[in-house]
């Protein structure tokens, strides 16, 4: 049995590895060059932040590799517009991110796929597939034109999927929103400091040098995230054009004096760390962001995963977490298929289910992550915000079983992300009252005793599901009870 992937980023790479485990004959075809090779030029990409959501759908060897490149992240440390600076833990003390650049982690998984047997075609671009059948057509660079064929087609060919495309002209009866959203963003450079340390960390305490480190500004954000080099990758994320108050957009910063001018006015503690500002600056026009969803995810022999699926903005950080929750949740499918049914209706099968299985949790992170965007430039720079994250997580501190923060569930749980906004949504009821009825900076002991009368020392559950808590031990990753859903993972 043969499957043909088309694209050959990160989630392609980790789904061709976990299809070699089945014994499942895997070709790999993307447009690119080996991006092991010296690389010319820069693109656009920013760290990727793996939680225990994406970590718990790896097995521990792969685990161990992408820990020995990334760096966790237990908290994030919020750069205030007069200077001050407030450090917010992401969750409990085990709770953190796995900060790791985009293109080592696609290197790691790409040598990962093809150690254990995957096929890998570079300098390929589809310019026809048969989505009914499982076949494509490609142009390789200097090599001609190149017909592949197998049991299986996966599209895993990002927000601007080929794939995609031609299963609407198939035929397809598929539903396709694409949205742009005002904001676009600009990746900046953050070397070392002294001694190649981390250079943010002279502004906290050491505990904070493995940190995220956040400047919200309103309608823009910039954020740095650490890397093993003691680098951060700054990015730079606000709308493309002015805002009706006049403010620039990234279409207007045109000039070095004009750039300088609007990183002293609203980032001056970053910018003598950024030597290089003006030259990353113009090094790459402003990328774009836009959201894509999609239904369903499958046509004839034909599935999209990740980004082909369902492309979210990464306000949230959990674009590759959704994904690699996507190729453990197809595998589990596949091979469960694979031993009632014989290999074509297997494929059937698998396709269905894995739309079924995926479509509404894609949908509740993609309005996440939008919304999320507030937060990050907005609300995380208000007094209002803190105090009400303080008291949700001593909430959780002292109710671990009947109340969870949103953010810890989306990221350090394996409960379905709408399932989880479900649960939050139930939370925040109760705890607005509680905030309408008391001061939470001065009876914040009244609200964890009227929340603690409410509950009545009782469990919750919402649709079946229980509300777990999660561990996540150091350089490791354990969950706990995964939530089920239609007794399906």
């Amino acid at each position: 049995m043969r499957a043909i992937l088309i694209g050959g980023g990160p989630v392609s790479c980790l789904v061709a590895r976990q299809l070699r485990k089945l014994s499942i004959e895997v070709d790999i075809y993307e447009r690119g060059p080996d991006p092991r090779l010296p690389r010319t030029g820069r693109g656009h990409s920013f760290n990727l932040t793996l939680t225990l959501r994406g970590l718990s759908t790896l097995d521990p060897e792969l685990r161990d590799v992408l820990y020995g490149h990334g760096v966790p992240c237990p908290r994030r440390v919020v750069h205030h517009d007069d200077g001050s600076l407030t450090s917010q833990p992401y969750g409990t003390k085990e709770h953190h991110l796995l900060s790791i650049p985009r293109h080592v982690l696609h290197c790691t998984l790409l040598t990962e796929a093809e150690e254990a047997g995957a096929r890998v075609f570079f300098d390929h671009e589809a310019i026809k597939v048969d989505t009914r059948n499982a076949r494509a057509v490609f142009v390789a660079k200097d090599k001609g034109v190149r017909e592949a064929e197998g049991d299986l087609l996966l599209g895993v060919d990002g927000a601007n999927s080929i794939v995609r495309h031609e299963m609407t002209k198939a035929g397809a009866r598929l539903e396709v929103q694409q949205e742009f959203i005002k904001h676009g963003y600009i990746e900046l450079h953050m070397p070392p400091g002294g001694k190649g340390e981390h250079a943010l960390r002279t502004m906290t305490s050491g505990d904070d040098r493995h940190a995220l480190h956040l400047w919200p500004r309103g309608e823009f954000v910039l954020i740095a995230q650490p890397n093993q080099d003691g680098s951060y990758t700054t990015t730079l994320f606000m709308p493309l054009d002015p805002d009706e108050n006049g403010r620039p957009g990234l279409r207007q910063l045109t000039t070095s004096a004009a750039v300088k001018a609007f990183f002293y006015k609203y980032f001056p503690d970053a910018v003598s760390l950024l030597p290089d500002l003006t030259d990353d600056f113009f090094a790459a026009p402003p990328a774009s962001l836009k959201i894509v969803r999609c239904n369903p995810f499958h046509y004839g022999r034909t599935v999209l995963l990740g980004d082909a699926a369902h492309t979210m903005v990464p306000f949230y950080g959990q674009g590759i977490n959704c994904s690699f929750e996507d190729v453990a949740t197809f595998i589990e499918l596949f091979q469960r298929a694979l031993t009632r049914h014989d290999p074509a209706a297997a494929v059937q099968q698998t396709l269905a289910d894995f739309t079924a299985a995926r479509k509404a949790p894609g949908d509740a992170i993609i309005a996440l992550s939008r919304a999320h965007l507030d937060e990050l430039s907005a609300q995380a720079g208000q007094q209002q915000y803190h105090t009400q994250r303080r008291i949700e997580r001593e909430l959780h501190e002292r109710y671990p079983d009947h109340f969870v923060p949103l953010y810890q569930r989306v990221a350090f749980t394996t409960i379905p992300y709408d399932v989880s906004l479900e649960l939050y949504e139930r939370d925040q009821q109760a705890l607005t009252d509680l905030l309408e009825r008391f001061d939470p900076e001065t009876e914040a002991g009244k609200i964890h005793q009227a929340f603690g009368e409410r509950i009545g020392g009782k469990g919750r559950s919402v649709a079946g599901h229980t509300d777990p808590g999660t561990t996540a031990g150091a350089g490791g990753v354990t969950t706990a009870t995964a939530a089920t859903r239609g007794g399906k993972k």
